[in-house]
């Protein structure tokens, strides 16, 4: 561990422990609390400070220690599994399983969808679906309590180099009673709801962390599936739920090196991965037709970052006009970010993906140039060769996960172009990349099959029995 890490798990202990009044409905609002996001733009930049440590009450000195540390304020939550009769509940935050598969693959009669959001598109399924929030039952006057509670509480620590930053103070104020209403709902919703199991697509956002408390606290066993590959540590510790259900080998090693038991961790893949291997792609003439492409010409993918274009941006400069080009942006808010439109005005001729699916995407081109993301992983699942663009603002917490591949990595963009353009003609040792792609699968996915929703009812129907 580097003294930014150190910190960090430290201090968001402290954070946890200092704040303690702040609990509701028996849960503590900290403890939910997205302390990275509270951070961020301003406190992180403090972290890497050695001398941070001084005001730091807790000590982890140990990657191993991450998980301890934070079990001893998980375990007054953790009550006996007394529940194995009821609904199974999927709570659609970051969960990403099919469509289809949901119904292909859960009885309505038995299973159960929370929606984040009231309004969502009519599904191929019959699971009954409610939304989240309307268990919430909250009063303006006691979330003003709160707030007022939570202002004494920082002003007991005015002087603490990251709980007394005046952004860190006003995000906490600001949050608290969006998370009151997630916690109220979470607690609500458990006690009109009999459930045998709760399944989540992550733990790190307070309205899912709200719900896994919430469960543990009735003995509902939880299952928590991991949401992407962990390139940043912050988005996957602590754990919460009871099970976490990986993709491989890899992050079974890596969370049990942080501390986490191995009897909790469930190599199974991602169900929506399954989807690379059976899902009825787009016909390669009818995605050329959508998207206008030159068909004497190899078809590239470009997957950019929503704050860092200026390695896309050299990139498409440099290829425009001797391959197709697609760009895929990020999903949801990210889609739209101010550098991502610019982009876009920039270069009105380059085809952007916008919603299409993925894995059309993945199935019809002939390679793919990402940053250090998920769709890397798919890309090879799906047998494509992939070249990664570094990110240059990743937090001095990267986990390396594509170290591997380090042959096919580039810190500038005319490097990465002149391999690409290699690869596309034929000059390329593709018995490398195949061998370089086989070991790189062989420890991150569990099974390139599309058996990762059957393992989940597996582990699903062994806490029902």
């Amino acid at each position: 561990m580097n003294d930014f890490e150190r910190n960090y798990w430290s201090s968001y202990c402290d954070f946890i422990d200092l704040f303690a009044p702040l609990t509701y409905l028996g849960i503590s609002i900290p403890l939910v609390s997205p302390y990275y996001v509270l951070i961020h733009e301003n406190a992180i930049n403090k972290l890497s400070d050695k001398a941070l440590s001084k005001s730091i009450k807790t000590s982890i000195k140990k990657e191993r220690d991450i998980q301890s540390h934070f079990e001893q304020r998980l375990n007054s939550y953790r009550k006996k599994v007394s529940q194995s009769k009821g609904k199974v509940v999927l709570y659609d935050t970051s969960l990403r399983i099919p469509e289809l598969m949901l119904k292909e693959h859960f009885l309505p009669s038995e299973t159960m969808i929370l929606r984040q959001r009231s309004k969502n598109p009519k599904p191929p399924h019959a699971i009954p679906a409610a939304p989240f929030i309307s268990y919430s039952k909250v009063n303006k006057k006691t979330i003003s309590e709160f707030q007022t509670k939570a202002i004494e509480c920082l002003n007991k620590v005015n002087f603490h180099p990251i709980y007394g930053d005046k952004k860190f103070r006003n995000r906490l104020v600001k949050i608290i009673p969006g998370i009151m209403h997630q916690i109220s709902a979470a607690v609500h919703f458990f006690e009109k709801t009999s459930v045998s199991c709760l399944v989540l697509g992550t733990t790190n956002s307070s309205d899912t962390r709200s719900m896994a408390l919430a469960a543990s606290l009735k003995g509902v066993p939880t299952i928590c599936l991991q949401h992407g590959i962990p390139m940043l540590e912050f988005g996957y510790l602590p754990k919460v739920a009871d099970y976490l259900a990986v993709y491989g080998s890899y992050d079974v090693e890596w969370y049990s090196n942080k501390g986490v038991p191995l009897t909790s961790l469930k190599s199974m893949g991602h169900p929506r991965f399954d989807e690379i291997f059976k899902m009825n792609v787009m016909d390669k003439k009818a995605f050329q037709t959508h998207f206008k492409l030159d068909p004497s010409k190899k078809t590239v993918l470009l997957v950019i970052h929503h704050e860092e274009t200026e390695i896309p941006k050299a990139i498409i400069q440099q290829m425009k006009g001797t391959c197709n080009l697609i760009v895929k942006q990020r999903n949801g808010k990210q889609r739209d970010s101010e550098k991502t439109v610019l982009l876009q005005k920039e270069f009105p001729d380059v085809s952007f993906a916008d919603d299409m699916h993925l894995y059309n995407l993945l199935h019809c081109v002939d390679a793919v140039i990402s940053y250090e993301s998920t769709i890397v992983l798919e890309a090879m699942l799906a047998d494509k060769p992939v070249f990664i663009w570094k990110l240059r603002s990743l937090v001095p917490s990267s986990t390396n996960y594509y170290e591997q591949l380090n042959d096919y990595i580039f810190q500038d963009a005319g490097t990465l172009v002149k391999s690409v353009t290699a690869a596309l003609e034929a000059d390329f040792d593709k018995q490398t990349w195949e061998r370089k792609k086989t070991e790189f699968l062989a420890s991150k996915y569990f099974a390139q099959t599309a058996t990762s929703i059957h393992q989940l009812k597996a582990l699903i129907q062994s806490l029902k029995a």
